[in-house]
């Protein structure tokens, strides 16, 4: 073995040793005590649901199980696909900056490189493992394959994903233009045939609360389908591993085919990194003969715009107040680095618009408006905030210039907050218009949930905001902390809107018992918008608060 190599395994050895040990001191820090008890509280809750609810529960068919394993990944990298196609931004195998310092410059070969790359998604996919084999264990014999098979299945799935990545990243700007035009023509099949096994599977006029049930069986199917399954043919032996009923020679071969694609993703990923960096290459050195010395990006932007912009934002700010101007740089900021994300931002919201107005086809007018605006807080609430980071979240490197501004607290959070806000409003509302006009619910239910659905968005991303402040992380993070993080967030968002729920059902028996009958719609309505908007003007000040003890030398994380 070369130097080179001896020292990039010490390296990875040290760093990992290095990684366990600051996250054991970051837990017992006083500043993460809350965080640490939640985790610990979370996994000791999840094992014990494993061990009492999901074991009582009747197990899956194997066959099912399987179908489920193998096309359910291939249904997430469709997704990946697309989104990665539609994202102007390519980053290099998502190196950190440390990474590209250090590596960058060794006297590595780029296949080391690349391998190193795909090491480094062996921990989360082993939490993941860890999760997933808790929740399935009821449904198989063997939890070991069962392990050994979700585990390479993961693996394969990441090296798959970072191979497509790399490819969209050679790709010249014609040849992007028809694999967009083709991934979205198979991401709207899919949706197509989504609704259509979720109409044939139930039956005509159910309460949209079937449809919503139904919904994970219609994209149980489409994983079972015979094209997916194709598509999934390099997560076949990993799916027959983990749900092995007896153990037999072909056991064997199912393992050492999981196992074995795992090296040859990472071959492939070799080769179509290469590939693109020499398509790259030559693409710039096409565009410097050609007299071209200006980047992609910055030729397809308007050069003769960033002057009327900044008139624009100048008068806008001369309306405003003046303590409110202060926040209006970091909105326009904002605004102009939206440009590059617009394709992704409408894909993101394209979708649960759809979903929140598939209730309108279920031909109940009773309850239709219910379950609409059930979905638009279900997707505020849980798909807003990860397609629209133009807040905190994205501006982790650039900390310490935002604190260097001369603003207050409350206007750099105002400043962060008003863009992803004021674009999760334009969909609520356009969403409650559309079903509006099928299902007439009447100006005080749309004024009303209208209201209470705007407020929720400012809680949203202001509670999503203060939580980033008080523990921080890179936007590529992985890890123990990332995976805990994720599922406490998603379970506290539940807890969240069944309390919402709770209250509002409270409110409405008190409005009725209080008050009569002409009094106490108004005085429901306006009592309901009036608390959400409490607890939203709450959170924000809350997030200032954050922003305001945020100590850039102990609390930016390290890459």
């Amino acid at each position: 073995m070369s130097s080179p190599h001896k020292h990039l395994i010490w390296l990875t050895l040290r760093r990992s040793l290095f990684r366990l040990q600051r996250a054991a001191n970051r837990m017992r820090s006083p500043r993460r005590i809350v965080a640490s008890a939640i985790a610990v509280i979370f996994l000791c809750a999840y094992v014990l649901n494993g061990f009492l609810i999901l074991a009582a529960r009747r197990t899956a068919d194997p066959e099912s199980l399987r179908l489920w394993l193998s096309g359910g990944m291939v249904l997430y990298l469709i997704y990946h696909a697309v989104r990665c196609v539609w994202t102007d931004k390519q980053v290099d195998m998502e190196y950190t900056a440390a990474e590209n310092l250090w590596l960058g410059g060794a006297p590595l070969k780029r296949s080391t490189v690349a391998a190193y790359k795909v090491n480094t998604v062996f921990f989360s996919a082993l939490l993941k493992t860890f999760f997933l084999v808790v929740a399935l264990a009821p449904d198989v014999r063997h939890a070991g394959l069962l392990a050994t098979g979700v585990f390479a299945a993961l693996v394969l799935l990441e090296t798959v994903r970072m191979i497509w990545q790399r490819f969209v990243s050679g790709l010249s700007r014609r040849h992007l233009v028809g694999a967009r035009i083709a991934l979205s023509a198979i991401a709207l099949a899919t949706i197509i045939q989504f609704f259509g096994q979720l109409a044939a599977i139930t039956p005509a006029g159910s309460l949209p609360g079937v449809y919503v049930l139904n919904s994970f069986r219609a994209i149980g199917q489409i994983a079972s389908c015979d094209a997916v399954q194709w598509l999934a043919i390099g997560w076949r032996p990993a799916a027959l591993l983990a749900t092995t009923v007896d153990i037999t020679t072909h056991t064997a071969v199912q393992m050492l085919a999981s196992v074995m694609l795992v090296p040859f993703a990472i071959l492939a990923l070799v080769r179509v990194d290469g590939w693109a960096r020499r398509s790259t290459l030559a693409r710039e050195q096409a565009r410097l003969r050609a007299g071209d010395f200006h980047s992609p990006a910055s030729s397809r932007a308007n050069p003769t715009g960033t002057h009327c912009d900044e008139t624009l934002a100048d008068r806008i700010e001369a309306i405003l107040p003046r303590r409110m101007g202060e926040s209006v740089a970091l909105v326009w900021r904002q605004a102009l680095s939206i440009r590059r994300y617009y394709g992704t931002i409408l894909f993101s919201f394209l979708v649960p618009t759809l979903l929140c107005l598939s209730p309108l086809l279920t031909g109940r007018v009773g309850n239709q408006w219910a379950f609409v605006v059930a979905g638009i807080a279900l997707s505020t609430m849980l798909l807003a905030p990860p397609a629209l980071r133009l807040d905190f979240r994205r501006d982790l490197k650039r900390m310490l210039l935002l604190r260097s501004l001369p603003l207050r607290p409350i206007h750099a959070v105002l400043g962060q907050l008003t863009l992803p806000i004021l674009i999760t409003v334009g969909f609520q509302w356009t969403t409650l218009g559309i079903a509006a006009a099928v299902a007439g619910p009447g100006w005080p239910q749309i004024i009303g949930w209208g209201g209470m659905l705007s407020a929720l968005a400012v809680f949203t991303f202001a509670t999503e905001n203060a939580l980033f402040l008080a523990y921080p992380h890179h936007e590529n993070a992985q890890g123990f902390g990332m995976v805990v993080r994720a599922n406490v967030m998603f379970l506290g968002k539940a807890t969240l809107i069944a309390a919402a729920v709770g209250a509002l059902l409270v409110w409405v028996s008190i409005c009725k018992s209080i008050f009569s009958d002409p009094l106490s719609v108004p005085v429901y309505v306006f009592g309901a918008v009036a608390g959400t908007w409490l607890m939203a003007v709450s959170a924000i000040l809350v997030t200032a608060w954050c922003w305001n003890r945020f100590d850039i030398s102990a609390d930016l994380p390290p890459e």
